[in-house]
């Protein structure tokens, strides 16, 4: 459990920590693996959310996921690239949460995951929480938490 005090400064303001939607590179289920690979070589992230017409989180996509979306048994056939649609190599069902997620799961998540999608709870994307965000925040707290707050051991313990 993380105490109060310690959340109250770290999700003091979640927006922060959040990457709304319309500044998060995504494609799109129906789009081509092709289109899916230019837009991820051309923002530099490892992978991107998948989301399908109505705006909802269906999966993310990755280079690796691509790579391995053409490739026959034994070669890479890369006229795929252009032919085969994101829906059909995508991770489906990624990790996410929503706005009214708690803080210890969303660092739970965090440790294996480098951002989180956020959705409303009808599955549609309002943006992502990067793991760099939390590590940023968290690097904050390190340093000013003591400068905002009284922080006193409780009997019996040291400083040490």
């Amino acid at each position: 459990m993380i105490g109060k005090h310690i959340e109250g400064f770290l999700f003091e303001n979640p927006s922060e920590l959040m990457l709304e939607a319309s500044c998060v590179a995504t494609v799109g289920t129906e789009n081509t693996l092709l289109h899916a690979l230019m837009v991820l070589s051309s923002v530099g992230y490892s992978s991107i959310p998948v989301l399908n017409s109505k705006g909802q989180l269906k999966g993310i996509i990755s280079l690796a996921m691509i790579i391995n979306g053409v490739k026959d048994t034994e070669n890479y056939n890369w006229e795929q690239l252009s032919e085969r649609q994101v829906k059909e190599t995508m991770k489906e069902d990624p990790a996410r949460i929503t706005p009214d997620a708690e803080l210890e799961d969303i660092l739970h998540l965090l440790v294996d995951e480098n951002y989180l999608c956020c959705t409303d709870h009808n599955g549609k994307f309002i943006g992502i929480i990067t793991r760099k965000a939390m590590f940023k925040k968290i690097n904050q707290f390190a340093h000013q938490f003591e400068i905002t707050h009284e922080v006193e051991p409780r009997n019996g313990e040291n400083n040490n």
